[in-house]
C-alpha cells in the first residue's frame, strides 16, 4: 500500500500523541527506571550504591543499558533526563515505523491501516504478566519491541538476514524481549523458506550447545537450585511471577490471542491471501505459546532461571500479530470493505475516537495532580529534599524512607533516583529485583519485616534500627524529635547516627 510522506508524518505525530496520552503522559524517573537510572549512575560513579549494587547488579548483569547510557552521557555531556527523553522519542518512532511497515505489507485499504495504528495506542497490560503494551516513560523493553515490529515487517517483505541482525543488536538493550522476537522471526523465516530450515535448525542447536557449554564453564552462571520458601514467597507477591496460579479467566484472556490469530489466518488462507511469510509468523507465534507452556513445570518447581525469564511475556508479541490479522479480518477483507467500505470506516473511526477519548481522560483527568509531561524530576518538597541529600551527603550515605515512598502521595520519587543514595527499602521495586538473586531476596524479606510500622515507629525504635542496619539519614514528612539536617517545606531530613 502506498502512503504519501505527508500522511506518514501526520500519522506518526497522531500515533505519538495518542500513545503518550493513553500511557498517562511521559515522566522521567518512574516505575522500572528505579533500576535503570541507578545502574547508569553507578557506571558514571562507581562509589554510588555501595550496599545496593549487589541487588542492582544481579539484574544488571543481563543488560548493557547501563554501560550504553553512561557512555552516551559521558561522551556528549547531555543529562540523563535528556537522553531518556530522546530514547522515548526513538521508542515511539520505532513502534510507529514497525507498525506502519507491518500494516502496509498486509492491508490494502487506508482505513485498515488507520484502525491498526489506533488499536496499538490503546495501552493495556498483558493479563497477569510483567508487560504493558505501552509505557509512559522510557523502557528499553519498549524500544526493543519497536525493533521487533520492524523485524516482523522485514519478514513480511521477504527479507531474511536484516531482521535477525536488528534483533541481535536489540539484545544488548533487553535480551529477553529480543529473544522472543528472535524465536518468532527465526521460525517464520524457516517456515516460509524451505532452503533455510536446515541452517536455522543448525543455528538453534549450536546456540543451545554454546549456552550449555557457557553454563558448564561458569561463563554464564545460572542458579538452577529451586527457590527456597522465603525467596518464593517474596516474589509470589508479584502476580506475574508464577503463571501456574492463573485463574481460568486469565488463561482465557491470554489464549484468546493465539485462537483469534489462528482463525483469522485460516480465513485469510481460504481467501487465497495468506503468504508464506504470514504463515511463518503464525507458526512462530504458536511456537512461542508452546515454549511458554513447556516452561510451566520448571516455573512451578521454582527453578530460578525459568521464573526470571518471565516466559508469560510471549503473549505480548503474539497479541500484536493477532491484532494485525484481526484488523484485516474485520476491516480490510473484501466482505468488510463492501457497501462502499462503510463498515471498515466505522470500525476505524470508532477505534480512533476511543483512542482520543481515552487518551484525554488518562492523560489529563485521571491523575490531575500528576503533570502530563515531566522530562525531569519535579520540584515538590520531596524532590527538593532528595536533591539536598544528593548534594550534601557522602556517597555511602544510607537513607531510610517509607517503603512505599516511590508511589505514595506527597513523595513519588525513588530515593535511589532523586538522591542517588542507597535506601533501606523501596518495597515495590526491591521485591521485583529480588527475583534475580537469592541473597537479595532474603535481604529484602528481612528489611520488609524490620520496616513494619515505620510510619508510626517512635524515635527510639528508629535509632535502634539505624544502629543495627547502619542507617545514616531519614527522609520523611513526619515531624520527629531527631537532629534536623534540612527541611524542604513539609519534608525533613534527619540524622540517625549520633
Amino acid at each position: 500500500m502506498r502512503v504519501s510522506p505527508a500522511h506518514l508524518w501526520l500519522g506518526g505525530l497522531a500515533f505519538a500523541l495518542c500513545a503518550t496520552l493513553n500511557a498517562g503522559g511521559y515522566r522521567y524517573g518512574a516505575s522500572d527506571q528505579a533500576f535503570y537510572i541507578p545502574a547508569i549512575l553507578h557506571q558514571l560513579d562507581p562509589s554510588l550504591y555501595p550496599r545496593d549494587w549487589a541487588m542492582l547488579g544481579a539484574q544488571g548483569r543481563f543488560f548493557f543499558v547501563d554501560e550504553i547510557g553512561a557512555a552516551l552521557v559521558g561522551m556528549t555531556g547531555l543529562s540523563l533526563p535528556t537522553w531518556f527523553a530522546v530514547a522515548q522519542v526513538a521508542t515511539l518512532a520505532a513502534l510507529y515505523a514497525g507498525a506502519m511497515a507491518m500494516g502496509r505489507a498486509v492491508f490494502t485499504t487506508p482505513w485498515a491501516l488507520a484502525a491498526w495504528i489506533a488499536a496499538l495506542t490503546l495501552r493495556h497490560r498483558i493479563a497477569k504478566t510483567g508487560a504493558n503494551t505501552l509505557e509512559g516513560y522510557f523502557h528499553p523493553r519498549m524500544l526493543v519491541f519497536g525493533l521487533g515490529l520492524l523485524a516482523i515487517a522485514d519478514v513480511l517483505r521477504g527479507r531474511r538476514v536484516r531482521p535477525i541482525l536488528i534483533l541481535v543488536a536489540g539484545a544488548a538493550l533487553h535480551p529477553t524481549t529480543a529473544a522472543l522476537f528472535l524465536v518468532l522471526v527465526g521460525v517464520a523465516v524457516a517456515v516460509s523458506d524451505a532452503r533455510l530450515r536446515r541452517p536455522a535448525l543448525i543455528a538453534a542447536a549450536a546456540a543451545g550447545l554454546a549456552g550449555a557449554a557457557a553454563m558448564a564453564a561458569g561463563i554464564l552462571p545460572l542458579d538452577l537450585t529451586p527457590m527456597d520458601p522465603t525467596w518464593r514467597a517474596l516474589i509470589a507477591t508479584k502476580d506475574y511471577t508464577f503463571p501456574t496460579t492463573w485463574s481460568a479467566s486469565t488463561w482465557l484472556t491470554n489464549l484468546a490471542g493465539p485462537l483469534v490469530l489462528t482463525a483469522a489466518a485460516w480465513a485469510r488462507h481460504r481467501e487465497g491471501r495468506l503468504t508464506a511469510p504470514e504463515a511463518g509468523l503464525v507458526a512462530g507465534c504458536l511456537v512461542l505459546v508452546a515454549g511458554f507452556l513447556a516452561s510451566l513445570p520448571f516455573i512451578s518447581a521454582g527453578v530460578p532461571i525459568a521464573v526470571q525469564l518471565q516466559t508469560s511475556r510471549a503473549f505480548w508479541p503474539v497479541e500484536v500479530v493477532a491484532t494485525l490479522f484481526l484488523v484485516w479480518w474485520l476491516v480490510d477483507r473484501p466482505a468488510s470493505a463492501s457497501a462502499g467500505g462503510t463498515a471498515a470506516r466505522a470500525i476505524a473511526v470508532v477505534l480512533i475516537g476511543v483512542s482520543l477519548a481515552r487518551g484525554v481522560y488518562v492523560g489529563f483527568v485521571e491523575s490531575p495532580d500528576r503533570p502530563t509531561l515531566a522530562v525531569d524530576l519535579g520540584d515538590s518538597d520531596w524532590d527538593q529534599a532528595l536533591r539536598w541529600i544528593r548534594a550534601s551527603t557522602p556517597a555511602d550515605a544510607f537513607v531510610l524512607a517509607d517503603p512505599g515512598h516511590a508511589w505514595k502521595p506527597g513523595m513519588g520519587t525513588a530515593v535511589r533516583i532523586g538522591a542517588a543514595r542507597d535506601v533501606f527499602l523501596e518495597e515495590t521495586k526491591d521485591v521485583a529485583m529480588a527475583m534475580y538473586s537469592r541473597e537479595a531476596a532474603h535481604r529484602v524479606a528481612a528489611r520488609i519485616e524490620a520496616a513494619q510500622g515505620i510510619d508510626t515507629m517512635p524515635e527510639a525504635a528508629l535509632q535502634a534500627l539505624a544502629t543495627r542496619e547502619g542507617l545514616t539519614h531519614f527522609v520523611t514528612p513526619r515531624p520527629l524529635n531527631l537532629p534536623l539536617l534540612h527541611r524542604a517545606g513539609t519534608v525533613a531530613v534527619y540524622r540517625l547516627t549520633s
